[in-house]
């Protein structure tokens, strides 16, 4: 079975990465391969762009979709002739033409999108890097061969090589190749970023269902909380770690480990102080402030006016999109879709 990363979760609750290599891991724990398919290139209006990807098994799909559900059937047909086969191939779908409305897929959404169906079997290269984004938390840079007698052959490596082990190449079959000529010249070239790392310094009301959304959408969620009763929030949500740290100690965590985004919600004016302190003197590109701007005025006067315009430039505060609504549940939907909204323009 392939390596797989140190956090397993419920495949189906995921998005993006971090469930496409959980449905992965369970694929080839049962020592069985699976295909990824990569979206290539598309033209008009397509449900999925450039470089989305997809997970299929002998079954059918696994993880991710190419469009709202009309397309899917062919490609698990062209995927299971990709299992057959043991090599890549490419496939299309075009629904741009008058009749692929009335008698193709229905659709009407008049877009053209390409993929690439690679075969993943136990201990790929590629299967292996991709375990390797969501284990260490670094970017993988592919070329692939989308065209040719070489279709399907590609090369990764981390951006930054976090591991001693950060490069790989692949043939046709998707297993591991000798050759490293200048045959990828006219590769198809992507980067496949981390799922997110969001923190929460404190917990309460809205942890358990900003947790939620934050699964769903695929982030890793920790939260710092060393208070007994607001810890139980924190406890009762489906977030990877509960950190037990007072605030003071807290700060070297902001600067010692990746962190994309930090939301401060401790409910506690002196605590957020010192939060806030440590995250100015950080490099965390998105700080949330829970509550509201005359508590964020008076926050930010305290910390003085140099700790201030490190803040300013990176400070959401009060935190999340106006989208109305009251109460725990409505915070944490207004907090994700601003973030989310941030994740998806850094990624831009």
């Amino acid at each position: 079975m392939t390596d797989a990363p140190s956090v397993r979760t419920d495949s189906e609750s995921c998005c993006g990465l971090r469930g496409l290599t959980d449905a992965l891991w369970r694929v080839h724990k049962h020592d069985d391969t699976a295909v990824l398919g990569m979206v290539i290139a598309t033209e008009g209006s397509t449900y999925r762009k450039r470089d989305a990807l997809v997970l299929l098994d002998r079954a059918g799909l696994r993880h991710g979709v190419i469009s709202g559900g009309c397309l899917e059937p062919a490609l698990e047909e062209a995927a299971r002739a990709v299992l057959e086969g043991g090599r890549a191939a490419v496939t299309e779908f075009d629904t741009r033409s008058d009749e692929d409305v009335l008698f193709g897929s229905g659709i009407g959404c008049r877009g053209r999108v390409r993929l690439l169906l690679l075969p993943l079997p136990p201990r790929a290269p590629l299967a292996r890097a991709l375990f390797g984004v969501v284990e260490h938390g670094a970017a993988l840079d592919l070329a692939l061969c989308v065209e040719g007698a070489d279709m399907g052959m590609g090369r990764a490596g981390f951006v930054g090589n976090p591991t001693p082990h950060s490069d790989f190449i692949w043939d046709a079959s998707g297993r591991d190749e000798s050759r490293r000529d200048d045959a990828l010249a006219l590769a198809h070239r992507l980067r496949i970023a981390p799922p997110p790392q969001v923190l929460l310094l404190g917990a309460g009301p809205e942890t358990a269902p900003f947790a939620v959304f934050a699964r769903r959408l695929g982030w890793f969620v920790n939260v710092v909380e060393h208070r007994g009763r607001w810890a139980a929030f924190a406890r009762a949500a489906t977030i990877d770690e509960l950190i037990d740290l007072a605030p003071e100690a807290s700060a070297a965590r902001l600067v010692s480990e990746r962190t994309d985004a930090v939301i401060l919600m401790s409910h506690n004016y002196a605590i957020d102080l010192t939060h806030l302190r440590a995250c100015a003197l950080s490099a965390i590109g998105y700080i949330g402030l829970l509550g509201p701007g005359a508590r964020r005025d008076a926050l930010l006067a305290e910390l003085g006016d140099d700790l201030a315009a490190k803040l300013l430039p990176r400070l959401h505060a009060p935190v999340g999109l106006d989208l109305g609504g009251h109460g725990g549940e409505a915070v944490a939907l207004a907090v994700a879709a601003e973030l989310q909204q941030y994740f998806s323009a850094r990624r831009a």
